[in-house]
């Protein structure tokens, strides 16, 4: 049986919309250590662009690679008692929730999502670090939708055997 990240993948696009948002972080950090280079240590214009240029091409190698390893390490799926969600590759954290426990499903998009027609899947329980760990990111609307219809169904399930009412 097809594991549901199969059945309802993540967008490529994930892959671009995270490499521009982390480049414009990289960005600002070389132009600020180029200007520093450049007022306070005195370097000359000419040698602070090329070390601005030299550092945003490394920077921007490194983010391409680690974006796509990203991708390719991220899983998730909805098995019969847990949502489980593992992401990264150098640090890998893995959240497994069951159902019961699970209490708002819900999509939505940040700015740089809207521009990419990107969505993100949320679930939350009553701690704090289910709000940030355990989403679903980089999905287009119709697999968010589905998504959330097949966690609210697993969660529906779970609080009807619970209270003995099927």
């Amino acid at each position: 049986m097809p594991t549901t990240i199969e059945m309802h993948p993540l967008d490529r696009k994930k892959i671009t919309k995270r490499f521009i948002g982390n480049m414009i972080g990289w960005l600002v950090v070389s132009l600020i250590m180029s200007l520093a280079l450049l007022f306070v240590m005195r370097f000359d214009l000419i040698a602070s662009l090329l070390l601005l240029i030299g550092l945003l091409l490394i920077f921007a190698a490194w983010q391409w690679f680690y974006e796509h390893k990203y991708f390719d390490a991220y899983f998730y799926d909805l098995d019969k008692d847990f949502l489980k969600i593992k992401k990264d590759w150098i640090t890998p954290r893995e959240t497994i929730l069951p159902y019961e426990k699970l209490q708002d499903v819900y999509v939505d998009q940040d700015l740089f999502d809207r521009i990419f027609g990107l969505w993100d899947v949320h679930v939350s329980t009553a701690t704090m670090a289910s709000g940030m760990e355990a989403h679903i990111d980089g999905v287009n609307q119709e697999n968010a939708n589905k998504i959330r219809e097949l966690l609210l169904d697993k969660i529906r399930g779970k609080e009807k055997k619970a209270t003995g009412y099927d």
